[in-house]
C-alpha cells in the first residue's frame, strides 16, 4: 500500500466525449453499505449478523468543483436525467528521495448520478482562483465503477438497474 501518497489533482470529465467539466476540490464517494441479517440457530450460544444478498443501501455522493464548465450546471439541473462522469484522482506516492513514479497512479471513478441538490456557483468582487465560482452538487448514484487506470479490471463495480455488484471483476454473490 502507498503509505506516503496523496491525491494531487482530480479533474472531472463528461463520460463519452471526455470534455473537462471542472477540477474537483472535494469528492465524497458514496459509502457502500451492505445490509445485514441477524442469524441465530437453535442451541447456539448467541446471535450474529451475516451480509444480506441484494441488500445494498442507497448510495449518495457529493462534490465541489472549482470553476465548473457551464455544461455541468446545465446537465445537473434536471433531476430526471442521469449525468455520467468520470473523476480522475491522480495519486502521487513519495518517499525520502521524492516522488516514486512507479508507485504513482490514477484512480478513475465512473459515476452515473441523479442530482437532487445543487448550489449555484457564486462569487463576489475581488474573488479569484479557487475561491471564485465553486459548484456544489449532491446526487444519488445508480452506477459506480472504480479502477486503476493501468488495469482493465474494476476494483469495484455496482449497477443498481442491471443488478451488478462485483469486486475485482468477480460477482459478490453467485448467480
Amino acid at each position: 500500500m502507498l503509505a506516503n501518497a496523496h491525491i494531487t489533482d482530480a479533474p472531472v470529465y463528461l463520460e463519452g466525449d471526455k470534455s473537462l467539466l471542472g477540477i474537483c476540490e472535494e469528492f465524497n464517494v458514496p459509502e457502500l453499505e451492505v445490509g445485514q441479517i441477524e442469524h441465530s440457530t437453535l442451541g447456539s450460544i448467541g446471535m450474529f449478523k451475516l451480509p444480506g444478498r441484494g441488500n445494498l443501501a442507497p448510495t449518495d455522493g457529493s462534490m465541489i468543483l472549482v470553476s465548473p464548465d457551464p455544461e455541468l450546471i446545465t446537465l445537473s439541473s434536471n433531476p430526471r436525467k442521469a449525468v455520467r462522469f468520470q473523476l480522475h484522482s491522480k495519486v502521487d506516492a513519495f518517499d525520502a528521495l521524492g516522488l516514486v513514479e512507479g508507485s504513482s497512479t490514477t484512480i478513475v471513478t465512473h459515476v452515473t448520478a441523479l442530482f437532487h441538490k445543487r448550489i449555484f456557483p457564486s462569487g463576489k468582487r475581488g474573488q479569484a482562483g479557487s475561491e471564485a465560482g465553486k459548484y456544489t452538487g449532491e446526487f444519488s448514484v445508480t452506477q459506480l465503477m472504480q479502477r486503476d487506470i493501468a488495469s482493465s479490471t474494476p476494483i469495484v463495480e455496482i449497477d443498481f438497474f442491471a443488478n451488478i455488484y462485483k469486486v475485482n471483476g468477480e460477482p459478490v454473490w453467485p448467480q
